[in-house]
C-alpha cells in the first residue's frame, strides 16, 4: 500500500502508511532545521532545543514524567539532529496509538523550558561534547569535517563548543523555536497498525494552528581548503584512528545511485574491497569501512579506520591503492552484479520495520518533495553500468580531493602526507 500524503492548510504535511500486518504504530514529527541553519553564535542550537523538548510539557511536567508515558507501555521514544533536519519519534504497540501521538504533539506544542531545565541541560550537552572528544573513533570524524569544510556549518560540531552552549539564552532557545519550527518545514509521518483517515483527523486537530511563517533557509556551503591536506592529532592512544574524506555532491546529483554502488564495492560491509584487502588479507585493521553522506549542495565519501599504532602509515597507504585501483581500472562485471543485488536487498530488507517505512516516507519528503517509490530506486540502481562506476570514481578519486584526519601517538604527518599520494 502507498503512503498517504496530506498537506494542511497552514503547509504543514502528514504521511500515514498503513502496515496492518504488524503490531506496532512509529511516529515522527520531523523539521527541517538543524546545525546548517546555524551561524557561529548558535553553532549548536538546534541540538539544545531538542533536549530541551524532553524536559517536561504542560501534560507531562517532568522529563521522568515523559519517559514513563511511553516506556511505560513498552514503547521507546528518542530523537536526533543533523546537519538539517530535527526528528522527535516514537514506537508504541498499535494499541497504544493514541498515548504516542499524545505525547510527541504535547512535547512540540506544550514544551515547558523552565530555565532551571535549561541550564542543568547546558551542563549535560557540555558532559557530552567533553565525552565525545575522549573517544578518537568519533572525535577524528569532527576533526576530518572542519579540515574539509572549514568555519561553516558543516565544518562545526552539531553538539556545538563548550563555550557556544554555555552562552545560550533561554530566549534565544525560544526564539530559533518561532523562527525555524513553522508549519512549512515540518513533516508528520507515522507507519504501522492504524486507519489513515482517523490519524490524519486526529492530527489535523491538533496541528491546525502551528506556526505559520517563512521557511528558513540553510547557509550555503562555499568552497574551502585545498587538498591533499593532513591533520595530525598527536595523542597517546592504544590505537590510531583515521579518516580519509572525498568531497562528492549532492542529494540532486545524477551520479549518487552510482556512488552508492561505488560505496559498496569499497566499504560495504565484510565483503567488501577494503574489508577484504585490509583485515582478511592484510591483518592491518580490526574496523575498516565507507560510507556517503548527502545535502542539498555538498556531500562527502568517507573510508575511516582503527589499526594498530605501527600500521598506520602502511593501512591508510593500503586504502589509497583501494582507492587508485577503482578510479584506474574500475570494477568486473560480477562484482557490480553482486553489490547492486547487496544494495536492493539491503534497502527492502529495511522496510520491514514500520520505523523505517516511517522515517524514509518523511526524509524523501523534506529532500524530493515526495516518496520516491522503491521501484525506482531499484530501477535506477539496476541501471548503474560499469562505465557509470568508473567515471564516478574518476570523478571523486582525485590527487586534489583528498583529506586525512588522524588520531594516534604519531609526531610527524610527514609519512602519512606521502601515503595519500595519488
Amino acid at each position: 500500500m502507498a503512503p498517504v500524503k496530506v498537506v494542511l492548510p497552514n503547509g504543514l504535511r502528514i504521511y500515514t502508511d498503513e502496515m496492518p500486518h504488524t503490531h506496532s504504530v512509529s511516529m515522527g514529527i520531523f523539521t527541517q532545521v538543524g546545525s546548517r541553519y546555524e551561524n557561529a553564535r548558535l553553532t549548536g542550537i538546534s541540538h539544545f532545543l531538542e533536549h530541551m523538548f524532553f524536559k517536561g510539557t504542560t501534560k507531562y511536567p517532568t522529563a521522568k514524567d515523559l519517559s514513563e508515558a511511553i516506556e511505560g507501555i513498552g514503547g521507546y521514544i528518542n530523537a536526533s539532529t543533523s546537519y538539517d533536519t530535527t526528528c522527535y519519534y516514537c514506537k508504541v504497540a498499535n494499541i497504544h496509538t493514541e498515548r504516542g501521538i499524545d505525547v510527541l504533539t504535547d512535547m512540540l506544542n506544550a514544551a515547558l523550558f523552565d530555565p532551571k531545565e535549561v541550564e542543568k541541560e547546558r551542563g549535560v550537552i557540555q558532559e557530552e561534547i567533553k565525552m565525545s572528544l575522549d573517544v578518537p573513533a568519533q572525535w577524528v570524524h569532527q576533526l576530518l569535517d572542519e579540515l574539509m569544510w572549514g568555519d561553516q556549518p558543516l565544518g562545526r560540531d552539531i553538539a556545538g563548543t563548550l563555550e557556544s552552549v554555555g552562552a545560550f539564552t533561554r530566549e534565544d532557545l525560544l526564539n530559533y523555536r518561532d523562527q525555524h519550527y513553522v508549519a512549512g518545514n515540518t513533516v508528520i509521518s507515522l507507519a504501522g497498525n492504524f486507519n489513515s483517515t482517523e490519524i490524519v483527523d486526529r492530527l489535523t486537530s491538533l496541528f491546525s494552528n502551528y506556526r505559520v511563517l517563512d521557511v528558513p533557509k540553510p547557509i550555503t556551503t562555499n568552497s574551502f581548503g585545498t587538498a591533499p591536506v593532513v591533520h595530525l592529532l598527536n595523542k597517546p592512544t592504544e590505537q590510531t584512528n583515521f579518516v580519509l574524506g572525498l568531497k562528492s555532491f549532492g542529494y540532486g546529483d545524477s551520479d549518487r545511485w552510482a556512488l552508492s554502488v561505488l560505496d559498496s564495492i569499497l566499504g560495504g560491509g565484510m565483503s567488501s574491497r577494503l574489508f577484504q584487502e585490509i583485515r582478511e588479507e592484510r591483518g592491518l585493521a580490526y574496523s575498516v569501512g565507507s560510507y556517503t553522506a548527502e545535502y542539498d549542495d555538498a556531500g562527502k565519501w568517507i573510508v575511516y579506520g582503527g589499526v594498530e599504532v605501527s600500521k598506520a602509515v602502511d593501512a591508510i597507504a593500503a586504502v589509497v591503492e583501494e582507492l587508485r585501483k577503482l578510479r584506474d581500472h574500475g570494477v568486473t562485471a560480477a562484482e557490480l552484479h553482486r553489490i547492486k543485488e547487496q544494495v536492493k536487498g539491503g534497502m527492502l530488507l529495511g522496510l520491514e520495520d514500520t520505523w523505517s517505512v516511517a522515517n524514509r516516507n518523511a526524509r524523501h519528503e523534506l529532500r524530493y518533495g515526495e516518496v520516491i517509490p522503491v521501484e525506482q530506486i531499484v530501477a535506477w540502481i539496476e541501471a548503474v553500468t560499469l562505465e557509470d562506476i568508473q567515471r564516478v570514481a574518476q570523478r571523486l578519486i582525485r590527487p586534489d580531493n583528498l583529506y586525512l584526519a588522524i588520531i594516534g601517538p604519531h609526531a610527524e604527518a610527514a609519512e602519512f602526507e606521502q601515503a595519500i599520494a595519488l
